[in-house]
């Protein structure tokens, strides 16, 4: 790739299409510095378990769908619980929004996607969606017990319980409760007896030397008659 056929006519190789080469070197860098990124952030334990975790939803959800319609007892079985909790949601919303501004169709649409978006990041340990889920849930029960018509009311709340309870054993994994603490104390109504006191006086004096009389100087004058 060189500009001049003849080897060794005294002028220096030039490469043909400069742009290109600098284009490819450009990528070669970019490439790279994506590399080290990539390396910087799978070092995070956050990063991993995101990436896990949506790694075994997108591998459970293929395989749901590949089972369920190779196996009709399932496929039925998990639309008649999808009916029995869905139907009544669908009458509650249509009975209640009569008087609202907005559609029993958007207030549903509503209450799929909150439940989806608060499933998804439940799993991924956000403590806000994990409320969420819950309040969701328990709302959905209480739609499904005050809709389902007769005796079949029982029944479709325990089935919408049970299935809340399951989803939540992936949305709340992880989820630990605080130790609870107990404090254990023992009251005794009889008085303890007063310790035994004695007490003695003593008087102290100060110690007192005695005094010390001191020689008269020579020659020693006897004191005089007068």
């Amino acid at each position: 790739m060189t500009t001049n056929s003849a080897d060794g006519n005294g002028h220096k190789r030039t490469l043909r299409w400069p742009s290109l080469h600098r284009a490819r070197g450009r990528i070669s860098h970019r490439s790279g510095q994506v590399r080290t990124k990539l390396a910087q952030l799978w070092r995070h334990e956050t990063v991993r378990h995101l990436a896990f975790s949506a790694a075994v939803t997108l591998l459970g959800a293929w395989l749901l769908g590949q089972l369920l319609p190779g196996m009709p007892g399932v496929a039925a079985t998990v639309d008649a619980v999808g009916a029995t909790i869905d139907d009544p949601v669908r009458r509650y919303l249509v009975a209640h929004t009569q008087e609202l501004p907005i559609t029993a169709g958007t207030t549903y649409s509503i209450w799929k996607a909150l439940g989806l978006v608060a499933f998804v990041l439940g799993a991924l340990h956000n403590g806000p969606a994990r409320f969420t889920w819950m309040v969701w849930g328990a709302a959905t029960v209480i739609m499904v017990l005050i809709e389902t018509p007769g005796p079949g009311r029982p029944v479709a709340t325990a089935v919408s319980l049970l299935a809340w309870a399951a989803l939540s054993s992936l949305a709340l994994r992880g989820l630990r409760l605080p130790p609870l603490a107990f404090v254990h104390v023992d009251v005794h109504n009889e008085a303890s007896s007063p310790p035994d006191v004695q007490v003695r006086t003593e008087i102290r004096m100060p110690r007192t030397e005695p005094p010390q009389f001191l020689p008269y100087p020579l020659p020693y004058l006897p004191p005089s008659q007068n």
